[in-house]
């Protein structure tokens, strides 16, 4: 069997197919005409749609409980290294036009104004080896799961609010303790700490926003659909919980999760030495 998944949204500067993890996921060329199974399922305005593309992301063979899965991982990795606007909106089969679907949720990313979404062929092979890690830092433990699936929801989510709930609940499952108390100080300094304070992820700027999240679940501020008054904060916590994810996985930081002590002990390591070293 054999799964097809148009891109959009997907530049590219290379003519080169490229192959993922193994041979389980490939980057190849989209015809249209050979691809689209004959089925009511997709209208013409979809047919006319997905036509407009040439690059489509392939699943040979797939295993059907997983590939869904592994393939919102390689979305959320092309996110992550290439701050890429790609994303899918339709699954087709040919050989069986039951395996077809479509995706009526699809990945956002709010960029700043000079972002490139340019994507190279030497781009594809950060953004695989960054996918082989994060597959692997999926299955270290609760945590390391759930922040890679709130990260996932928060580029998923249509409105801001939902967005920016769900980004920070991933920074929380990767920096909160195993104490009920003391939240805010915890991973204040636990981010900041760990990013080194570089510019934008400084403690002031972690404090800001994790401020934001506990006035907004306290209910102290009006908010809507859009964080009213603050048209700036949900792309400053996208690149922090990128940034913090990145590191995780360039560094092979992740590993820790899979003992809760060594968790513990690498962070207030760190927060030491941030005391130590303002």
């Amino acid at each position: 069997m054999r799964i097809v998944m148009p891109l959009f949204d997907f530049d590219y500067d290379s003519s080169e197919e490229f192959v993922f993890e193994g041979g389980k996921y490939a980057l190849r060329r989209f015809n249209p005409d050979d691809e689209i199974p004959n089925t009511d399922l997709f209208s013409k305005l979809d047919v006319e749609y997905m036509k407009d593309e040439c690059w489509a992301l392939v699943a040979q063979d797939p295993d059907t409980d997983k590939y869904k899965q592994e393939v919102n991982i390689l979305l959320l990795s092309f996110k992550i290294y290439k701050l890429s606007r790609l994303f899918i909106k339709y699954r087709l089969c040919k050989d069986n036009p039951e395996n077809c679907s479509t995706i009526t949720e699809t990945m956002k990313l709010v960029l700043p104004e000079e972002s490139n979404g340019l994507i190279t062929f030497e781009d594809l092979k950060i953004v695989n080896e960054g996918f082989l890690n994060l597959s692997r830092m999926d299955t270290v433990s609760y945590r390391t799961h759930n922040a890679i699936y709130f990260m996932y929801r928060g580029f998923l989510s249509e409105k801001m609010i939902d967005s920016f709930a769900f980004l920070m609940m991933a920074i929380e499952s990767l920096f909160s303790d195993e104490k009920r108390h003391g939240m805010t100080e915890t991973i204040c300094s636990r981010v900041s700490g760990f990013l080194g304070c570089k510019p934008r992820c400084k403690r002031e700027d972690i404090n800001r926003l994790y401020d934001l999240r506990s006035k907004i679940v306290h209910g102290k501020v009006v908010v809507d659909d859009d964080i009213r008054g603050k048209p700036c904060v949900l792309y400053d916590l996208q690149y922090v919980a990128i940034e913090c994810v990145k590191k995780m996985l360039d560094e092979n930081i992740y590993p820790i999760y899979e003992d809760v002590d060594e968790k513990e002990n690498y962070f207030a390591e760190l927060v030491k030495r941030e005391l130590e070293n303002p």
